[in-house]
């Protein structure tokens, strides 16, 4: 079994260095001590990581960001994909595809978790169950209309689905 998690506004709202994104990435990782975090996320990523249920981020964001973000808020993660380790990015299924071969599992075993309709669209594009995380969706009509196998509003939503595939 193993999960993928797109990281900002999924795991935690980075949304102070939003508009920096893409831009400047410096200024991005400066940013980081005023990031917070969502309700029982964490918490609830610590579960699965002490299950032995394998974690893989994928996002759009630069290697050096998702480590220093990964690294401050203290997130366990076993592998991730970012934004210079495939050509194509999400919305293209490249990204989930590496994540699936780190995993080691089958599409039909993991749950692609995202706040973004590039993160449903690249997860279905590879038969990955995808999850619309609703709480840091900017977009909520994009991400419904992207077409997610589920929908959750929050950690306890999230915990329930996953011990529903792994008991």
């Amino acid at each position: 079994m193993g999960l993928i998690f797109d990281l900002d506004q999924t795991l935690i709202d980075s949304s102070p260095a939003e508009p920096h994104r893409g831009k400047n990435w410096k200024i991005a990782c400066s940013k980081i001590g005023q990031f917070t975090l969502y309700p029982g996320i964490i918490e609830a990523v610590q579960q699965f990581n002490q299950r032995g249920i394998k974690i893989c981020i994928v996002t759009t964001s630069v290697s050096y960001y998702c480590e220093q973000v990964l690294d401050f808020w203290k997130l366990p993660y076993d592998f991730k994909v970012c934004y210079h380790d495939t050509d194509r990015r999400k919305p293209a299924p490249d990204p989930i595809l590496k994540a699936l071969d780190f995993l080691k599992y089958p599409a039909q075993k993991v749950l692609s978790f995202g706040d973004r309709d590039i993160d449903i669209i690249a997860s279905n594009r590879a038969n990955v169950l995808s999850v619309a995380c609703m709480w840091g969706s900017a977009d909520v009509v994009a991400l419904k209309s992207a077409r997610p196998t589920y929908s959750i509003s929050s950690a306890e939503e999230m915990v329930r689905l996953v011990n529903q595939f792994w008991s």
